[in-house]
């Protein structure tokens, strides 16, 4: 088992909820390299090369809302955050929903201490630390 960095992306800080909104994980991506009209989503692989599919985010997110809904200040220390909002987003559930995406995955908000909200405010840190350990395989 080893840690896997999932390619977490922040989209917004709410300052007057003190929320950070954005993906946990990012499952796949908007191919831009297809002709205009044509919508295809592909695998996203992480800066270490890592790929997380839809279905075992989807797991990941059920377990983390179930039993846990806590973060670390970037995997130390005690916890400092608490999910407050966590939305698993496939391609499927996005379809039965209605809603066109650029991007599928585990959707988040986190409530940090102020201290920590302050680092996502200011752009030092860019990513979430949700944690977890993941078991590799190859791909088919």
């Amino acid at each position: 088992m080893s840690a896997i960095n999932a390619s977490s992306q922040i989209a917004k800080v709410n300052d007057e909820l003190g929320l950070v909104f954005g993906y946990a994980v990012v499952c796949k991506e908007l191919d831009l390299s297809k002709a205009a009209g044509e919508r295809v989503l592909v695998e996203h692989y992480d800066t270490q090369g890592h790929h997380i599919p839809e279905e075992v985010m989807l797991k990941a997110a059920t377990d983390f809302a179930l039993n846990s809904r806590a973060s670390k200040d970037m995997h130390k220390g005690e916890t400092v955050q608490t999910a407050v909002f966590n939305f698993p987003m496939t391609e499927e559930i996005a379809k039965a929903l209605g809603i066109t995406i650029e991007k599928s995955g585990w959707l988040i908000a986190l409530k940090p201490t102020p201290e920590i909200l302050a680092k996502y405010k200011s752009g030092e840190y860019t990513g979430f630390s949700i944690g977890g350990t993941g078991q590799l395989e190859e791909a088919a």
